[in-house]
């Protein structure tokens, strides 16, 4: 009986620990060095990223969380073309990639897919203490 109620309140009393969503800001640039900055936070507890850039663009997207590396991807469709774009950030050395696919949906026979790569790097942010 002793023993039944121990492990009661041990099995009551214990804390489940969860990760604090970490927080990155980055820039990936492409063959031509033009430049794409934004804002990474990711809540692996929750499988979530969000991505936000300076001028008010966001999305919520799934997390893919492997030991070594985080992707998260938006799809988009319109005027008959599909774009994937995909996000890689290394939880090793913050370096970072993007591909963009675009596909054509209505001819994809006669219009070949294009590929675009970005690559650059992530750094942490210090998260400052919050009211709420």
């Amino acid at each position: 009986m002793h023993k039944i109620i121990i492990g009661l309140s041990l099995a009551l009393f214990s804390v489940v620990a969860t990760a604090e969503p970490v927080y990155l800001d980055c820039e990936l640039f492409n063959s031509e060095s033009e430049k794409s900055v934004f804002s990474v936070k990711l809540d692996e507890d929750n499988g979530k990223v969000t991505h936000s850039t300076a001028n008010g663009y966001g999305l919520n997207a799934e997390g893919f969380f492997k030991v070594d590396e985080i992707s998260y991807q938006q799809i988009s469709v319109f005027s008959g073309i599909k774009m994937t774009q995909r996000w890689t950030i290394s939880r090793i050395d913050l370096s970072a990639s993007k591909v963009t696919e675009m596909v054509s949906i209505e001819f994809p026979d006669k219009i070949k897919p294009e590929i675009l790569t970005m690559e650059g790097a992530c750094k942490m942010v210090k998260v400052k203490s919050r009211q709420f």
